[in-house]
């Protein structure tokens, strides 16, 4: 019996203690409860927030790829235009110059009508004048061949008139420098051609020895002097041997 009494203290003190327990713990497990429940709308604001601010991220992205892009053709095209606008402008230019050009030359025509008119010339008579003018002109080409031809021939008279009135026994002066070979012998008209000439200072009618292993050959007179050759005859007389190729011809 005792027992039972004490069975039955035991049960309803445990039912004071969950009583209390129930009366003081209700308000903290309900304040839990609350905070949680708020904690989670809080989580899923956040999470909508992000995913708008994800989805703004993305659009803004996307919006600065097109500005990037619409700023790069903006900008082909800006060089574009800029490049025609610097064509254009030198083409302008071109005509600017071109129209000063010919506006000078129309000037200039002009100036040379009233010249003309001024003159008393009609403007068909130009080509007519033009054919005199260019007929006189050939005239006086053929003139002047004619006078350069006459002046030629009076040189040559007044140097064969030197040559016969000169004194016959002077001989030009050669100078002593002077020293060459024989190139080419003619036996039959006693002419030989030597290899040196102008060049070599030679003077026409000079005269000049020729010699072989030191010794006296001949005695030449140049008749003929070019750059670099003369022709000479064997003087009459002076003939002491033949006169062959490779002969030394010297100073005389």
């Amino acid at each position: 019996m005792l027992l039972r009494i004490s069975l039955i203290l035991a049960i309803l003190a445990g039912l004071g203690i969950i009583g209390v327990s129930q009366f003081v713990l209700r308000p903290q497990i309900t304040e839990i409860r609350d905070t949680r429940d708020e904690n989670k709308r809080q989580w899923d604001r956040t999470q909508t927030e992000l995913t708008k601010t994800k989805k703004t991220l993305k659009e803004t992205a996307e919006d600065l790829a097109k500005t990037k892009s619409t700023l790069e053709e903006t900008k082909t095209q800006l060089a574009a235009t800029t490049t025609r606008f610097e064509n254009e402008q030198k083409r302008a230019n071109g005509l600017q110059a071109d129209k000063d050009r010919l506006s000078a030359l129309l000037k200039s025509a002009q100036d040379d009508l009233y010249a003309w008119t001024n003159l008393g010339v009609k403007i068909t008579d130009i080509p007519i004048m033009l054919t005199d003018l260019k007929n006189t002109r050939g005239q006086v080409e053929a003139f002047k061949e004619e006078n350069k031809l006459l002046h030629e021939k009076v040189k040559k008279k007044e140097k064969t008139i030197i040559e016969l009135t000169s004194d016959k026994n002077t001989d030009p002066v050669v100078p002593r420098t002077v020293k060459g070979k024989v190139l080419v012998v003619d036996p039959k008209w006693d002419f030989v051609v030597l290899d040196v000439g102008a060049r070599n200072e030679v003077p026409e009618k000079g005269v000049l020895l020729v010699s072989r292993n030191g010794e006296l050959v001949a005695k030449v007179r140049v008749m003929n002097v070019q750059d670099q050759r003369s022709i000479a005859n064997i003087m009459p007389g002076w003939k002491l041997k033949d006169v062959t190729e490779g002969d030394v011809v010297l100073a005389y």
